[in-house]
């Protein structure tokens, strides 16, 4: 298990860099007007969260819990961006509690001004246990994970390019296996963007040289 998050984390990784690396000359070839969500982004939040998992058969109720999720990425075009998520939560119910996390690899696309959908795959565990259970009654899968989801960033910094931004959130991931899983999560990040260089910002003259 331990092997295959090293395998999953360092090619997630070397797919994010050869995918910024090659949206370097594109953006030296055309300007872009100012705007909030431009640059690198870094994002953390909890997420209230409702889980459903089917066992051997077995339908369970949802049971309430809580994800936590850590993001970083950059925008390649002005509309579509790419990066990784870090997540890990819990829930418990019925005598049962379950322990998810996993690394995706997230992609985003911006519907509308500062609205964008986010879909992803990368690797997840699910892990549920028997409360209070004397025995060895861990069981759980882990495997392919996949994300769907829509936010809104909205900045309350004043800067011509990137800054803070209070995010709100809503996804679902589905992690299939032996022990199948569910999970619906509404939460809110604080995301902070770095902007774009001036350089690279369609700015009239006098607003281009002066100090950001």
């Amino acid at each position: 298990m331990r092997r295959l998050i090293v395998i999953a984390m360092a090619a997630a990784t070397l797919v994010l860099a050869i995918v910024c690396g090659m949206a370097q000359p594109a953006r030296a070839q055309a300007l872009e007007p100012p705007r909030g969500r431009q640059g690198y982004y870094l994002a953390l939040g909890p997420h209230f969260a409702l889980n459903q998992h089917w066992e051997n058969g077995r339908d369970w109720r949802p049971w309430a819990g809580y994800d936590v999720s850590l993001r970083v990425g950059q925008m390649v075009t002005r509309r579509f961006g790419l990066g990784l998520q870090l997540h890990y939560g819990g829930s418990s119910g019925q005598g049962q509690r379950a322990t998810l996390y996993g690394l995706t690899v997230e992609g985003q696309w911006e519907l509308a001004r500062h609205l964008a959908v986010r879909g992803g795959v990368g690797l997840d565990a699910v892990s549920i246990a028997t409360v209070g259970a004397t025995d060895d009654s861990v069981r759980g899968a882990a495997g392919a994970g996949y994300l769907l989801g829509v936010s809104y960033d909205w900045f309350f910094t004043r800067r011509q390019t990137g800054g803070w931004a209070v995010t709100p959130v809503a996804q679902v991931r589905l992690v299939p296996g032996k022990t199948d899983g569910l999970v619906g999560t509404v939460g809110v990040e604080i995301s902070y963007w770095t902007g774009l260089p001036r350089n690279q910002l369609d700015l009239p003259p006098s607003e281009a040289f002066k100090p950001r």
